[in-house]
């Protein structure tokens, strides 16, 4: 027999299904809880984001404003243009940047030139080949004497770079002897090929031909 405080298996049974129902209850009404506080963090976090982009846009807004106000003053300035062409003619792109792209890197040529030999007047070419000259009979000379074989062919070299340019401007505009000039180059290429070898014979011979050829010519073209 069941006493008044004792309680019942049934009874029992229905406290424990009670229990664990008020559990899942408990449990499910955390989990929404926890959902519950996490979606106004989300919506705060767009609303920031969409106010960032709103404040953006305004400043794009106040530029434009601005710059469409400021173009009439800005249209008023007018473009002026120069005809720099005589300038450059003169000389002024005679330099060795790449300034004005209708200038060749043509060497033999009426005008300008941007190559660093450019043509010179009649006058200044017969000075520097006349310059050339002194110095094939002189340094060239003593170096061929001494046997400085290295400083022969470098002094020799540097000025054969202008002087067979400037002895072809000096045929043309005098009307030199265009053979004279080409065995005059033959005679240099010989010596430069003797010091090479370091053939003191040979070198001495062609240097007194280039000597006595180069001389003949610069006394008729200068």
């Amino acid at each position: 027999t069941y006493s008044s405080h004792t309680p019942r298996p049934q009874t029992s049974l229905i406290l424990v299904k009670m229990a664990a129902i008020s559990s899942a209850a408990s449990v499910f009404t955390g989990k929404a809880l926890v959902q519950a506080k996490t979606a106004p963090k989300a919506k705060a976090s767009v609303a920031v984001t969409a106010s960032a982009d709103a404040r953006k846009a305004a400043s794009l807004l106040a530029a434009g404003v601005i710059a469409l106000q400021a173009t009439p003053a800005m249209a008023l300035n007018m473009i002026e243009l120069q005809d720099e062409r005589q300038t450059n003619k003169n000389g002024l792109q005679l330099i060795y940047e790449a300034r004005d792209l209708n200038i060749t890197q043509s060497v033999r040529q009426d005008g300008n030139s941007r190559f660093s030999f450019q043509k010179l007047t009649t006058a200044q070419t017969a000075t520097r080949a006349s310059e050339s000259i002194a110095r094939l009979n002189n340094d060239v000379g003593e170096y061929v004497g001494k046997a400085y074989w290295t400083q022969a062919a470098n002094e020799l070299r540097r000025q054969v770079g202008t002087l067979r340019f400037d002895m072809n401007n000096l045929v043309a505009d005098k009307g030199g002897d265009k053979a004279a000039a080409k065995a005059f180059y033959a005679s240099i290429e010989k010596l430069d090929f003797s010091i090479r070898q370091k053939d003191q014979a040979a070198a001495t011979a062609a240097l007194a031909a280039v000597q006595d050829q180069g001389n003949a010519l610069i006394k008729q073209l200068a």
